[in-house]
C-alpha cells in the first residue's frame, strides 16, 4: 500500500478511536465511578439510581436509529458536531442534577451521544472511508477502543476526590465538546469524510452492493440478531460474574480480577477476527461467532478453579470482541456502504435494548432455573440458535458486494 493511503489509513483509524475515547462519559464503565457520590449526595439507594440508569438506556434505545440516517444525509463530520455538544450537554447537566428525575435525563443523553452516539460515529467514518482491508481496520478500531474507553473511569477516579463529582462532570462534559469539535473539523481538512471521500489521487471511491433487497435485509437480521445476542449473553455474564462464579466456589477477589485477562483477550481476539473477515466468506463469520459465544457460555459449568475462572473470562471476553470486530464489515459488504449509518443505527437500537434488559432478564431466568449456573446453561440456546438460522439464510455473495449478479449464498 503507498505510504500516502498508508497515512490516510492510520488516520482515519486513529480519529475513530478518538471518538471511541470521547464516549467514555456515556460508557457503564464511566458512568459507574459517579454511582457512589451521586448516590450519596442524591440520597437515593444505590438500586433507585441503577433503576434511573435502566430507564434513560432503554429511552435512549430510540436514539440510534434517527441519528444514523442523519450520518447518512449530512455525513459524519456534521453529525459528530451534535453528537459532541449533545454528549457535552448532558453530562453537565448530570453535574447541576439537584434531584433523580433530572439525572434520568441526563443519563438519556449520556446514553444516547455516548454509549450509541459516538460509537456509531466511530465505527460508520471507519467503515465509509476504509474499503481497503476494512476487516483489519475495524478490527484495530476495536480492539484499540476497549483500551480507550478506559481512559474516563481512569481520569475520573482521581479527579473526585480533588475537586468532587459535580465539577469532575464539567471537566468530561467540556473535554468532550472542545475535542469533538475539533475532531469534526479534522475530517473535513482531511477529507476524511462522508460522501465519497477521495484518495490521493483525487478518484471518488463508491461502493454499493448489487444484492437484491430482500439479501440485504436478511444480512441485517443475521448480524444483528448475532450482535444482540452477544450484547445480551456477555453484558448478563459480566455483570452477574461475581455471583455466577461465586456459585463455582471462586472467591469474590479472583472474579473480580478475571476483567483484566478478559479486556487483553478481547484485544488480541478483535485483531486476529478483523483481519481474518477480510479473508473468509461472510457466510461463516456469525456462526463461528456464536459458538464461541456458546462455548465461552458452556464452560462455566467446568469451572472448579481460579484458573478455570480465568479461562471462562478470556473466552467470554473473546466472544464479545469476535463480534465487535465483525458486523461493521459483514454490514458494508452485505448492504453497501451508502445508508451504513442508518442500518448500523437500526442495529444499535436494537443491542442497547438487550444490554439494557440483559442484567435483570438473567437474574429472572436464574431465579426460574434455581442457581446462575443452570441459567448459563440455559442462556447457550440463544447463540446456537442464531447460528443455525445464519447457516440456512439466504444472504449476498461477495460477487453483489463488487458489482456483479450472481446467485445468493445458501
Amino acid at each position: 500500500m503507498p505510504p500516502t493511503r498508508n497515512r490516510r489509513r492510520r488516520s482515519i483509524i486513529l480519529t475513530g478511536a478518538v471518538l471511541l475515547a470521547l464516549s467514555g462519559p456515556g460508557q457503564t464503565a464511566g458512568f459507574s465511578v459517579f454511582v457512589d457520590p451521586m448516590s450519596e449526595a442524591l440520597d437515593v439507594t444505590r438500586g433507585q439510581l441503577s433503576f434511573a440508569y435502566l430507564i434513560g438506556t432503554l429511552a435512549a434505545s430510540t436514539t440510534g436509529t434517527w441519528l444514523g440516517r442523519r450520518l447518512d444525509r449530512d455525513g459524519v463530520a456534521a453529525g459528530l458536531r451534535l453528537v459532541a455538544v449533545a454528549l457535552g450537554v448532558s453530562a453537565i447537566l448530570a453535574s447541576v442534577a439537584p434531584n433523580l428525575i433530572v439525572l434520568t435525563i441526563a443519563i438519556y443523553g449520556l446514553r444516547s451521544f455516548g454509549q450509541t452516539g459516538m460509537t456509531l460515529s466511530a465505527s460508520v467514518f471507519v467503515a465509509k472511508n476504509v474499503v481497503e482491508r476494512r476487516g483489519a481496520a475495524l478490527g484495530l478500531l476495536t480492539a484499540v477502543g476497549g483500551s480507550a474507553v478506559a481512559i474516563t473511569p481512569l481520569i475520573a477516579s482521581r479527579l473526585i476526590p480533588q475537586f468532587g463529582w459535580r465539577p469532575t462532570w464539567v471537566i468530561a462534559g467540556s473535554t468532550v465538546i472542545v475535542l469533538g469539535l475539533v475532531t469534526s473539523t479534522q475530517m473535513v481538512r482531511l477529507r476524511l469524510e462522508h460522501p465519497n471521500p477521495l484518495d490521493e489521487n483525487g478518484a471518488t471511491i463508491e461502493e454499493e452492493t448489487t444484492a437484491p433487497r430482500h439479501l440485504r435485509r436478511n444480512g441485517f437480521l443475521v448480524v444483528t440478531a448475532g450482535y444482540a445476542t452477544t450484547g445480551f449473553v456477555s453484558t448478563a455474564l459480566a455483570f452477574h460474574q461475581i455471583a455466577v462464579l461465586g456459585e463455582r466456589g471462586i472467591s469474590a477477589t479472583a472474579a473480580a480480577g478475571n476483567f483484566v485477562p478478559q479486556s487483553l483477550a478481547a484485544a488480541i481476539v478483535a485483531l486476529v477476527v478483523g483481519r481474518l473477515v477480510d479473508r473468509v466468506p461472510g457466510r461463516i463469520v456469525i456462526p463461528f461467532n456464536m459458538v464461541v459465544l456458546a462455548t465461552a457460555v458452556g464452560s462455566v459449568s467446568f469451572v472448579d478453579s481460579n484458573l478455570g475462572a480465568v479461562a471462562f473470562g478470556i473466552a467470554l471476553g473473546s466472544a464479545a470482541s469476535a463480534m465487535a470486530a465483525s458486523e461493521g464489515t459483514l454490514l458494508a459488504r452485505w448492504i453497501g456502504t451508502e445508508n451504513l449509518g442508518t442500518w448500523r443505527g437500526r442495529m444499535t437500537s436494537v443491542m442497547v435494548v438487550s444490554t439494557a434488559v440483559a442484567p435483570f432478564a438473567f437474574t429472572l431466568i436464574a431465579d426460574l432455573a434455581g442457581s446462575f449456573s443452570n441459567a448459563a446453561r440455559l442462556v447457550v440456546l440463544m447463540p446456537v440458535s442464531v447460528a443455525l438460522v445464519a447457516l440456512v439464510t439466504p444472504l449476498p455473495t461477495a460477487a453483489m458486494s463488487r458489482g456483479v449478479e450472481p446467485t445468493p449464498e445458501r
